[in-house]
């Protein structure tokens, strides 16, 4: 792939993952803003994802990126964060990653990290991951699970589980 389809891809990618961080946000503020009268915590001001944004330095002190973390306390959600980043650089020489530093020298990442608790400590909170990496060669991928509940009856067989985990 030459250099202009790789910029075309990491433009397009990122105009998404900020399309999909900003769809959650949205969703995450529409369910604090529909709680039902007589639900818990509905006396509360509904939550809002306060934006902050940060900045990062690669190994060498040269610029590395950074993104925007989003987060939110309110009345459905005890906390909610969708956090989205863009890093680039080289990977450090002894980092985990050193056969793979050899085999690919730079990197650039788009990642989207979603993870919401509810009010409720029986509703297993989410989270979910999705990158798109671009070294010598870009790749696409991601996924999802529930966190287990403070019930510790629950197992991989949950109702829960398993209708989260449905095609």
């Amino acid at each position: 792939m030459d250099a202009g389809q790789t910029e075309a891809r990491k433009t397009r990618a990122r105009a998404w993952f900020e399309r999909l961080r900003d769809d959650i946000c949205a969703a995450f503020e529409t369910i604090e803003d529909d709680l039902p009268y007589g639900a818990p915590l509905v006396d509360r001001a509904a939550g809002r994802f306060e934006r902050t944004p940060w900045q990062r330095t690669d190994h060498t002190g040269a610029p590395g990126g950074g993104g925007v973390m989003a987060i939110m306390k309110g009345r459905a959600f005890e906390k909610s964060a969708c956090m989205l980043s863009t890093v680039f650089g080289e990977f450090a020489p002894n980092s985990a990653r050193k056969s793979q530093a050899r085999r690919r020298p730079a990197l650039l990442g788009l990642r989207i990290s979603l993870i919401a608790h509810l009010q409720n400590p029986h509703v297993p909170a989410v989270h979910m991951n999705t990158r798109h990496v671009v070294t010598t060669k870009a790749w696409f991928g991601g996924g999802a699970d529930l966190t287990p509940v403070l019930d510790r009856r629950r197992t991989q067989d949950d109702s829960d589980t398993v209708f989260f985990h449905a095609p």
